[in-house]
């Protein structure tokens, strides 16, 4: 076609099919823009939000900076503190050890005594137990015997037929509280109204506590004819092959007789085992025995059981 000639009517007039792939064309381009449109709004947002994720780290950050000023303040404040609060335990255990021994010393002149029957005192148990042992120690005791004061143990009388409430009794010189408590141990059993009666020195209550922990293992050593003393406030004393050891819990002193005697424990198990196998007259004698522990009063144990309970 020469230089200026008009256009075919063919090149004016697209075919159907370059039409269609026109509009083709332009629905993928509009779909391009609207997903470009959707891409930009979500990169905003995003930007949005790691803006604020910056300063909310910022803030984080410093808030983690005054956090660590603080502590670091703080830091000596609670070792010295810590330190404190250790003297203070240190001390409140030294305190406690001097109330014990002032309350132990405040006891040093009363006897308890187990099994008295109730209400047998009358209204002046101080003159009742003060002329009791009068009358049980007589020349054993100083010319001027007084007791200060008795009562029983506070707390609810008992119903009858029940153990009676151990009575406290203060005597005004310890020699005759010693002496007391000698004659009443040569003289056992003493009994009043078909009650057996005991007398022990009025320890404190932590003190009764640690006493009365060795009561089994004291079984165990008599049964093993072992000599033992329990000496104040609450140390084991044994004697074997005249030598002398100490022991501050059951626990050491049952070690230690294991170790001892090996073939002890297997002898004490067999017993157990075989007690249920007695012949008739031991069992007779054995449930009089029992029989007789019940209507003569409680025993130590039980006497401070029940002041336990009161208190």
């Amino acid at each position: 076609m020469e230089d200026g000639a008009t256009p075919t009517p063919r090149s004016q007039n697209p075919t159907p099919q370059v039409k269609e792939n026109m509009d083709d064309l332009d629905t993928i381009l509009k779909e391009i823009r609207d997903s470009r449109q959707a891409i930009d709004n979500r990169l905003d947002m995003i930007t949005t939000d790691m803006n604020i994720m910056k300063d909310d780290q910022a803030k984080l950050s410093d808030r983690l900076k005054q956090t660590e000023s603080t502590v670091a303040d703080i830091l000596p404040t609670h070792n010295d503190n810590k330190n404190a609060i250790v003297k203070l335990q240190q001390q409140m255990e030294v305190l406690q050890e001097r109330i014990e021994d002032a309350e132990g010393f405040s006891r040093r002149n009363n006897i308890r005594i187990i099994g008295l029957p109730e209400s047998k005192e009358g209204n002046n148990p101080t003159r009742y137990i003060e002329s009791w042992l009068q009358s049980i120690a007589k020349d054993r005791l100083l010319i001027h015997f007084v007791v200060e004061r008795a009562h029983r143990i506070p707390g609810r009388k008992p119903i009858p037929g029940a153990a009676a409430r151990p009575a406290i009794a203060r005597i005004l010189n310890y020699r005759d509280r010693d002496a007391a408590l000698q004659v009443v141990r040569e003289l056992d059993p003493i009994i009043i109204d078909n009650a057996r009666i005991s007398l022990y020195p009025d320890y404190t209550l932590a003190v009764q506590k640690r006493r009365v922990s060795f009561q089994i293992i004291k079984q165990r050593l008599r049964k093993m004819e072992i000599k033992y003393a329990l000496q104040f406030p609450a140390k084991l004393c044994i004697t074997h092959n005249q030598k002398t050891h100490f022991f501050d819990s059951p626990d050491l002193v049952s070690t230690w007789l294991d170790e001892k005697f090996p073939y002890s424990r297997a002898v004490e198990q067999n017993n157990d085992h075989h007690a249920g196998q007695l012949p008739q007259h031991r069992r007779e004698k054995r449930n009089k025995a029992q029989t007789l522990r019940k209507r003569t009063g409680p025993t130590l144990r039980q006497a401070l059981e029940g002041q336990n309970n009161a208190l």
